[in-house]
């Protein structure tokens, strides 16, 4: 569940910043905002991936509560 819920809320982050990076024209974002939205989309990415990968033992673990 918790796994499913930081996918969700990654994807939304994923979106988003995808949305900063491809503005253009007088909605175009700033060079400063383009850099952090990169480097967010990144960590996002590599954060999604760390769910994928480490998931069920993080749900397994759980089990004992």
């Amino acid at each position: 569940m918790l796994v499913t819920i930081g996918l969700m809320i990654g994807g939304y982050i994923i979106v988003r910043m995808l949305s900063f990076l491809t503005r253009s024209g007088e909605r175009a974002e700033c060079g400063l905002v383009k850099v952090f939205a990169a480097l967010a989309l990144l960590f996002t990415l590599i954060g999604c991936v760390d769910l994928l990968i480490s998931g069920s033992s993080v749900t397994s673990g759980l089990s004992g509560f």
